[in-house]
């Protein structure tokens, strides 16, 4: 959707794609250009019998990156590709669900209002608040979005926005609840707290031989050497086809000839102004016509087109500044009306009457300038790239389609090497639970320990790398998963019993302990004060502070286990309110936000309930 163009957006994209991104590994690199190159339109998901394609996830996930890019929040060589094309995935499942749902409801939304939403937005505006066409489409080419999917995509989250605003705007508070929220919110607290540790009473347990088998016998699976693969394998980068090819000069110039032509029509610098008239039937069709060819007559005869802009103009949102659109980037606009525009070739100079989905229109150029183009030897290593690239698609999909057939058709890794002219590798031992690097890979994961290769010796098909290459495996060495035996394992099962013993044993004096508190006898040891926390501070122990929070001056102690297994006996001793504002302008601001939060909850509710209800089948 239209993350970071629209701000303070209270539809489902600001609420569903994902603010924190799990890191991991991989780079888009010749990835992007071979998905690109196959647009692989496979169906991976259905919502309600209508279909989500692998293609639509990778735009999503692609723009998502962008996005990420762009803001600097992440390194690309971390970005787990495979976790962003699930988000993405998510988020197209929940759109389409809103969508339906729109659809359903019979929900519209006007071209008008559309572009009225779009003059409207900052990210297109200029430091005086006024639209810019040359903002337009930086922004929209950062994006990866064409002006027809922008709008497109605008259209339905405005829908989006107007289903799920007006389920938060049924939601309020009153008066009580915000004030109890500042008590909560702002309450401190003062305690006490005191930590046994399992380490002072490890001298102190004794564990006998029959403790220990007794304990390596309930804990078996806990003492197996992991399942371990050693495999042969081969690796196709298809990168490596290019140096069979070569280009000629004329292929070279005819690219370069190409190259500049599209390099004109994305960086010259028209600028425009236009007149629009709308209309409704046949009749004011052919008014709104005449109209304009009056206008025309009216400027050529020396009438300025900023006064007639102004005065007949139907696009208010250009009609008081002159009718004036900015720069027009190619591609920006209706191809009639660029069309229109770029046949143009005199500063002042106007079109044809031309016709859009928006009405008629009349154009004038109102600058035109040239830019620097490349020499042909600056472009001469990225001209080879372009010749040769579908040459090298070509030979890609036939290597593949011959490393399929032949590790379908066989069985020995060597013939399959020789016949594909590849190299075989072997890997080190690779154990189930502790992958890492290709290995751990989702699609080489899901292929290792299978049956098919590890009991029947079947090579798998090529796998598909997050890089770009691909991968073919046979089995080598296989190792089972083996009990090891209690001699091997002594100290450490020793240590994990006498661990769990002390563990115990503290629990045991920790309740003895707190019992002693509830009477109201003194324990003593080293207590540590606790004044004026948070229940978020984090100069404490996360687990003490909220158990110090669970407690209440009427059942004022309490104990809690920690992480490493030592307990914390708590004393609450004091519980101050937070203090409740009396600034209007504060708890104005407040009750929006709790009310955003209670509307963003209930639009939560909403699209999970949707999810429930709708049949999704994952491929």
């Amino acid at each position: 959707m239209l993350v970071k163009i629209r701000e303070r957006s209270k539809g489902i994209v600001a609420y569903f794609l994902v603010g924190l991104i799990a890191i991991a590994f991989s780079l888009w690199g010749m990835d992007s250009l071979f998905t690109a190159m196959r647009g692989d339109p496979n169906e991976v998901a259905q919502v309600n019998k209508q279909s989500i394609s692998q293609f639509e996830v990778d735009q999503v996930a692609q723009q998502q990156m962008r996005q990420l890019q762009q803001q600097g929040q992440i390194d690309l060589e971390q970005v787990d590709m495979n976790l962003l094309r699930q988000f993405a995935l998510n988020q197209l499942i929940q759109e389409q669900l809103l969508q339906q749902k729109t659809q359903q409801l019979n929900m519209q939304i006007s071209d008008r209002q559309l572009e009225r939403q779009i003059v409207r937005m900052s990210a297109f505006q200029d430091e005086a608040g006024r639209f810019q066409q040359d903002n337009f489409s930086q922004v929209l080419n950062q994006q990866g979005l064409t002006p027809q999917g922008f709008r497109q995509q605008l259209k339905q989250d405005l829908l989006n926005q107007q289903l799920l605003g007006g389920l938060a705007d049924t939601e309020f508070l009153l008066t009580n609840e915000v004030e109890q929220f500042q008590s909560l919110v702002g309450q401190t607290r003062d305690y006490r707290y005191k930590i046994i540790k399992t380490e002072d009473y490890l001298s102190q347990i004794e564990i006998s031989s029959e403790q220990i088998e007794r304990f390596y016998q309930q804990n078996l699976q806990n003492y197996q050497t992991p399942e371990q693969l050693r495999v042969n394998y081969l690796i196709f980068d298809p990168a490596s086809l290019a140096k069979q090819f070569t280009a000629t000069e004329a292929q070279l110039q005819a690219e370069y000839d190409r190259y500049i032509t599209n390099l004109k029509n994305q960086n010259s610098n028209y600028s425009a102004a236009h007149i629009l008239l709308t209309y409704k039937t046949a009749e004011e069709k052919q008014a709104a016509t005449q109209r304009l060819e009056a206008v025309k007559e009216a400027i050529q005869a020396g009438a300025s087109f900023a006064s007639q802009a102004a005065e007949v103009s139907d696009d208010i949102s250009t009609a008081k500044q002159g009718g004036k659109l900015g720069r027009i980037q190619p591609g920006s606009l209706n191809k009639s009306f660029e069309q229109a525009l770029f046949e143009l070739d005199t500063v002042g100079d106007l079109s044809e009457i031309i016709e859009t989905e928006f009405g008629l229109h009349l154009i004038q150029l109102t600058a035109k300038e040239s830019v620097a183009l490349p020499n042909f030897a600056s472009l001469r290593e990225e001209l080879v790239a372009r010749v040769i690239a579908q040459p090298v698609r070509n030979a890609t999909t036939e290597k593949l389609e011959q490393l399929r057939n032949l590790s379908f058709s066989s069985t020995n890794l060597g013939e399959v090497a020789q016949a594909a002219d590849l190299k075989i590798q072997v890997s080190d031992w690779l154990a189930r639970e502790a992958l890492t690097g290709i290995w751990a890979e989702p699609t080489v994961s899901k292929a290792l320990f299978t049956d098919d290769l590890i009991k029947d010796n079947w090579l798998t098909e090529p796998l598909r790398l997050n890089d770009g290459r691909y991968l073919v495996v046979a089995r080598e060495t296989y190792k089972p998963q083996q009990q090891q035996p209690l001699d091997d394992v002594l100290v450490q099962v020793t240590a994990e019993l006498k661990a769990q013993e002390s563990t115990e044993l503290v629990r045991k004096m920790a309740q003895q302990e707190l019992d002693a508190l509830q009477a109201k006898q003194e324990v003593k040891g080293e207590w540590q004060s606790v004044e004026g926390v948070t229940r978020n501070d984090l100069r404490h122990d996360r687990s003490i502070n909220e158990a110090a929070f669970r407690l209440s001056l009427n059942n004022a102690s309490g104990s809690v286990r920690l992480l490493n297994g030592d307990s914390a006996l708590i004393e609450l001793q004091a519980v101050i309110k937070g203090k409740i504002s009396t600034n209007e302008a504060e708890i104005e601001q407040l009750n929006r936000m709790l009310e955003d939060d209670q509307g963003y909850r209930m639009q939560n509710k909403f699209v999970q309930q949707l999810e429930r209800n709708a049949k999704i089948t994952l491929r």
